[in-house]
């Protein structure tokens, strides 16, 4: 209680006097819920030198470090889409230099073929030329070998002639005779 009354004592507002009663002087001007003019200039006095204070010294710094940072991040977000940009790009040409090699690669497999198809032929036309050019020389080795033999056997029967013949002659014809067919026989004989 003696509490209560202290508190009664230092809140002394009349009821009809309002807000201009609270800037009135009571007898006891220590207590806390206590205002007067003057200690509201100070505290407007105060708070305006902490705000220019703070708007100096803090405020400044601190916008300057957000727009700094703001700009960073504007300038990360540019330098990331160049990047995806740039990514994109390369993406596009590795694919386009992709297609280009397939393509090419393509061509060059069909090229292979042909040549592949034209040297088949090729090797196949000089075997059959190669073997009508072995079958020709052998007909033409057989040619010449029957007409050596022929001719073999013509010089043997023609010996075997003249050896008949010698011994035909020597048992039947004089020796004047014999003279007589074999200058003849020289004398038909090819020069």
């Amino acid at each position: 209680m003696a509490e209560e009354a202290t508190s009664n004592a230092t809140v002394s507002v009349p009821a009809s006097g309002g807000i201009a009663g609270l800037f009135r002087k009571t007898e006891n001007a220590a207590t806390p819920q206590a205002i007067n003019s003057q200690m509201v200039l100070l505290t407007w006095l105060a708070f305006l030198i902490a705000a220019i204070l703070l708007h100096r010294l803090a405020w400044k710094p601190i916008l300057r470090a957000l727009d700094k940072r703001e700009q960073g991040i504007r300038d990360s977000l540019d330098e990331a889409d160049r990047a995806r940009k740039q990514a994109e790009k390369s993406a596009e040409e590795s694919r386009l230099a992709t297609a280009q090699a397939m393509a090419e690669a393509r061509a060059m497999t069909e090229e292979a073929r042909q040549n592949a198809a034209r040297t088949a032929v090729r090797l196949e036309q000089e075997a059959h030329e190669k073997v009508r050019r072995m079958l020709d020389d052998a007909a033409k080795e057989i040619d010449a070998t029957r007409r050596r033999a022929e001719d073999d056997l013509r010089r043997e029967a023609g010996q075997l002639a003249i050896q008949l013949s010698e011994q035909m002659l020597a048992e039947h014809l004089t020796p004047a005779q014999r003279q007589a067919y074999e200058a003849r026989a020289i004398e038909k004989l090819p020069t």
